[in-house]
Formats: structure tokens, sequence, C-alpha cells
């Protein structure tokens, strides 16, 4: 995993579920950072998840998936009709609300994939950095 950096701001107690056809399996031990843009290599603000179960679960270097916001704050990433990433986390109900839906990039790293939100969720992404954290994006 790419792990802890400066500008990597981690969802401490972020909930991590991999979903496939027939079964579900929580990712204990997953990370999950708002990665602000101008930190530690981040050209935009985005949503990394690491864990390497995450590892191969997208061809190539990545592609438009939807992202759906769920209820008491996270999202679904769906990759295809059987394959689903789920994040949990409160503060994540201020990026995208329950039932929201959008079409976003969704890349391949090591160890994990990222979310390449659209610009109204970076926003909301730089705004948690700000007032949780104390970053500002570069």
């Amino acid at each position: 995993m790419t792990g802890p950096a400066f500008g990597k701001l981690l969802l401490e107690g972020a909930y991590v579920k991999l979903k496939r056809k027939n079964r579900a399996e929580t990712l204990s031990g997953a990370d999950v950072y708002i990665h602000v843009k101008g930190y530690a290599l981040a050209r935009v603000t985005h949503l990394d998840i690491e864990h390497e179960s995450l590892n191969g679960l997208i061809a190539g270097k990545g592609g438009f998936f939807t992202v759906k916001g769920v209820d008491g704050g996270g999202v679904l990433i769906i990759l295809d009709k059987h394959l689903r990433v789920e994040v949990r986390h409160p503060l994540l109900i201020k990026v995208i609300t329950p039932g929201m839906t959008t079409r976003t990039w969704v890349g391949q790293k090591q160890d994990g994939i990222y979310v390449g939100f659209r610009r109204e969720q970076v926003r909301a992404l730089e705004e948690l950095a700000r007032q949780v954290y104390g970053i500002e994006p570069a």
C-alpha cells in the first residue's frame, strides 16, 4: 500500500466491504484517505481506498463507473453487475448524499483504488480538508 503521507487525510474508522456475486468481504485493515491536491503527487483531490484485496479489480488504469451515496455516509462504487466496493464513513455524507449517483473516474493504484470525483464532490472533499484537518489544497 502507498500508505500515509502529508496531505493524505485518514478517515479513521472507515469501513470497507468488497461485494462479489455470491459473497461480501469486510476488508479489515483497509485505509481510506482524502488525498489533497498538491500533496504526495496528487494532481487533483480524490479519495484513496487502500487494501491489497483491491488489486486487479479494474482493467488497465481505470475507467468511468457509477458511484452512489449510501445511508449514514459513504459511497458504493459499482464496478460491474456483480462487483462493488462499499466505503462507509460519516464525513462522506458531506461529499455525496444518500441515493445520489454520479459517473466518475475510478482508477487502479498499487494495493487499492482511487475515486476521482466530479468538481462538486472534489470541492466538498477540499472543504472537509480545510474544516476538519486544517489542510489547504495547493
